[in-house]
């Protein structure tokens, strides 16, 4: 299948993600890390890119920007292929570093910028890499802790955040930001905490999105990853997926979540009704008319 063209113009702000060939990683230290960032702040200049979130996970990488010229392309040729030499020749390898070419997809809507910037930034949470969001605020090879901290922006762009996390009060649009992240992890069951910090195990029904009986078991991980995925892609926020929500953008992520559950986990639909909170005659409804199904939003 040929492969489709890309989308980059002036001014495009782009969720832009790559992954390690044969899922292999592609970081095997911190030192891996720090040249790839040190290469990202150097083209960034270079290419008139600005950096809003990143994340550095083993086998792959997450990158929110905006490109003032235009120019992603050479910016991502400049830095995948001098990462990609240097990762050779320190660890005495050959061949492609990374899995075909990275994957690029323009965001067009507030809401879906704040959505993908939370989703990249809660990668580790997901992934197991911090066990909580407190952990999380510590991590260095997220943009996450580079946005709490009380310095200046350094090499991210702040500019465009701050008008997605507005606050009138300067500096609090941080604070906005942290209980935006709060309220993903709600939502999805990621990094709960009890009183006293401990992890939290999600059975407490009262404050779980997943609407079903007191015996219903925790959902397995990948539901969450399917979701949090979704919510990405679709920008529907996690919790307004799971339940009855009508509006034709939440049934269509709806039926996104639940038709990707059955195929890649191999589950039932009835249980997958179950963790969305839907009847199993909704979901019936909503494979049924997978590729006709309209509404208003």
């Amino acid at each position: 299948m040929p492969r489709g063209p890309r989308r980059h113009f002036p001014g495009a702000v782009l969720h832009v993600y790559g992954r390690g060939n044969e899922k292999r990683q592609i970081f095997l230290d911190d030192k891996d890390r720090h040249v790839f960032l040190d290469r990202l702040v150097a083209n960034l200049a270079r290419w008139n890119m600005r950096c809003l979130a990143w994340a550095l996970m083993p086998n792959h990488f997450h990158l929110l920007l905006k490109s003032e010229s235009g120019e992603l392309p050479s910016f991502m040729r400049c830095l995948l292929t001098g990462f990609s030499i240097y990762f050779n020749e320190r660890h005495k390898r050959v061949g492609h570093l990374f899995q075909n070419r990275y994957m690029s997809r323009v965001i067009s809507k507030e809401s879906y910028l704040r959505e993908v910037t939370r989703y990249i930034h809660l990668n580790p949470l997901r992934a197991g890499l911090v066990g909580s969001l407190a952990e999380l605020d510590n991590y260095p090879w997220t943009g996450h802790l580079q946005m709490l901290s009380a310095c200046d922006a350094g090499w991210m762009d702040f500019d465009l955040l701050q008008e997605i996390f507005p606050d009138t009060a300067g500096s609090k649009w941080k604070m906005r930001y942290r209980h935006f992240m709060e309220e993903g992890c709600r939502a999805i069951g990621l990094g709960k905490t009890d009183e006293r910090g401990e992890p939290s195990q999600f059975t407490d029904q009262a404050e779980s999105p997943i609407d079903g009986s007191a015996n219903e078991s925790r959902p397995p991980d990948k539901f969450f990853e399917i979701l949090a995925r979704i919510s990405a892609q679709t920008g529907i926020p996690a919790g307004e997926i799971v339940g009855r929500g009508k509006k034709y953008v939440e049934v269509r992520a709806r039926r996104d979540v639940l038709s990707s559950c059955v195929s890649e986990m191999n589950v039932p639909a009835a249980k997958v009704c179950r963790w969305l909170g839907i009847t199993e005659g909704s979901g019936g409804y909503l494979l049924r008319t997978k590729n006709s199904i309209k509404g208003s939003s």
